[in-house]
């Protein structure tokens, strides 16, 4: 029975109400008839928690629109399992969920245009709770998720605790009756696999019946992501303060509205040492083209939208999203990350650059990517616009790491390029969960391709007026031009150490002999029996610089 409501109680829970009746009114986004007239209608149907954390209407549809203002976008916002039944209905041209349980069997019933969805983004998943804490989790469990659910159900059948759920199939039910699976100590019933597996809180055991009988403890009201923590945050039952499971995104936007009033994160991070993990809290989002092969739908805009959300602007705002703090709830994973050593910036003709790296998926708790193709990637510097060509190609190992390596003939501005991949993220499921990576590219800079040509001194010949004829021969011949040799020397009534430069001359490309005149004497008998010592440094830009051996010359 409900316990009746105090003043503050009442208009909070009107607050609520007005919120949830303004959300559900507001799930379709569409443009006045006159403005939408001109442009095809693009229906996205899709999870709850893009739409009430405002993503959707921040950020997807203008920025969708803006690019590609032939569409209007209109979201349709459902729990998961009521966007997928949506969608098999041929009702929308794209999916947009978070729940790999029931996106395995859409996709292996043949509702999705290409071979597996592609990944969005990620999340997490958060347990807020009241400040006074009745179940003591947030100095129990704080990172412990099935150990706070079990000290949330422990206090319910107590009577100080309650649990608030949406119920149903939303991907956030669907890993909330995850995480109960995990549990011990109170009677949970099984979930089917066409639900999405787990199990849930129930007063009878075996297999869950389409109606649960709920313990007094846990209510499941039926509502979007939004209204449902409103409902939590109100908290209209007996028997204490309430909790509820929720996507951070969703939290964090209500939060900055000040729609929330009693609640606060309790868990979250789930410890690696924990049950389930490091990866049980993470949310994973992917988004599907609905397969025409049955159904009129709108195939090719919806493979825009998937083009677009999985381009580097988009997931760059989706990133950017309520990540004012340094803590954003929706992280890019459209692309894999690719890391790679630095070449470097030049290299002798014949030698090698090689590159090391890594390629990993974005979203924790996935798969290593073994086995995939990685390319070296060339453009010349005289053709900078070119479409950049492969010149060197690997796989990953076992662990996702590469090795690279190519011995370039010419100047070019390289990178690391991944095509896109296509990955089971999880074979525990039957059928098999997997995903579409987007291509990746990695830039690496410019390495300028130089040689190495060995300056000598072939002959110095002096004339009777002591004039010196310095011949330098280069092997190989200059590779290009604004080269320079530069003319050491010093003679014997030289009072200071070490050669010094006395003469420079210019070196163009394609040359191989160069002849230096420099005065080595005077006339005079004081200049006869002089020794100089003679050495040549060449460096050019395409050169690596070098330096004869010292030859020594005694005027007569």
């Amino acid at each position: 029975m409900s316990a009746s409501l105090s003043a503050p109680s009442a208009r909070r829970l009107a607050g609520a109400v007005g919120l949830a009746f303004a959300v559900l009114a507001s799930q379709v986004l569409a443009l006045p008839a006159a403005q939408a007239a001109d442009r095809t209608p693009l229906i996205v149907v899709g999870t709850s928690d893009v739409y009430d954390s405002n993503l959707v209407q921040d950020v997807i549809e203008p920025e969708f629109e803006a690019a590609y203002p032939q569409y209007d976008l209109q979201y349709v916002s459902k729990g998961t399992g009521a966007a997928i039944e949506f969608a098999q209905a041929g009702s929308a041209d794209a999916l947009l969920v978070h729940a790999a349980s029931l996106e395995n069997q859409f996709v292996a019933e043949g509702y999705s245009q290409e071979g597996y969805g592609r990944a969005i983004f990620w999340g997490d998943y958060v347990l807020l709770g009241p400040a006074n804490d009745p179940a003591g989790v947030l100095t129990s469990a704080p990172h412990d998720i099935a150990t706070a659910f079990e000290r949330i159900a422990a206090a319910g059948e107590a009577g100080t605790a309650n649990f608030v759920s949406r119920g149903g199939t939303p991907g956030t039910t669907v890993q909330e009756h995850a995480i109960w699976s995990l549990t011990s100590g109170q009677r949970l019933c099984t979930m089917s696999d066409a639900n999405g597996g787990g199990t849930s809180p129930s007063t009878t055991s075996g297999a869950c019946p389409n109606t649960i009988s709920y313990p007094s403890w846990y209510h499941a009201t039926g509502l979007t992501q939004a209204p449902n923590i409103v409902n939590a945050d109100v908290c209209n039952y007996s028997g204490g303060g309430c909790y509820v499971f929720t996507d951070r995104g969703t939290f964090n936007y209500l939060q900055s509205q000040n729609s929330i009033h009693t609640l606060g994160i309790v868990t979250r991070d789930n410890a690696d040492s924990a049950r389930g993990t490091s990866t049980a809290l993470v949310n994973s989002f992917h988004a599907y083209a609905i397969s025409a092969s049955t159904r009129s739908v709108n195939t090719a805009g919806a493979v825009t939208f998937l083009n677009w959300i999985t381009s580097a602007p988009a997931q760059s705002s989706i990133g950017a999203y309520l990540g004012a703090g340094g803590d954003a709830p929706f992280i890019p994973s459209a692309a894999p990350i690719v890391t790679a050593s630095a070449p470097p910036s030049s290299v002798v003709r014949g030698g090698a650059i090689t590159v090391t790296g890594t390629l990993k998926n974005a979203t924790p708790g996935t798969p290593a990517l073994a086995d995939k193709t990685v390319t070296l990637t060339g453009v010349s510097l005289s053709t900078p616009d070119a479409a950049p060509a492969v010149v060197a190609s690997t796989r990953t190992d076992a662990t996702g790491a590469y090795s690279i390596a190519y011995s370039p003939s010419k100047d070019l501005r390289y990178a690391i390029a991944v095509p896109s991949i296509s990955q089971v993220e999880n074979a525990s499921l039957s059928p098999v969960f997997g995903d579409v990576l987007a291509a990746a590219t990695t830039s690496l800079g410019t390495v300028i391709v130089t040689t190495k040509s060995t300056a000598t001194i072939s002959s110095v010949k002096v004339s009777k007026k002591h004039s010196g004829l310095i011949t330098v021969t280069l092997s190989p011949k200059a590779a290009a031009g604004d080269g320079v040799i530069a003319l050491y020397g010093r003679n014997s009534k030289t009072t200071t150490s070490g050669l010094h430069v006395i003469k420079t001359v210019a070196v163009g490309a394609g040359t191989k002999t160069v002849k230096i005149r420099y005065q080595l004497g005077a006339q005079k008998h004081a200049w006869k029996r002089l020794t100089w010592k003679l050495q040549v440094k060449y460096s050019g830009p395409h050169s690596v610089a070098s330096t004869s051996a010292k030859k020594t010359v005694t005027l007569h």
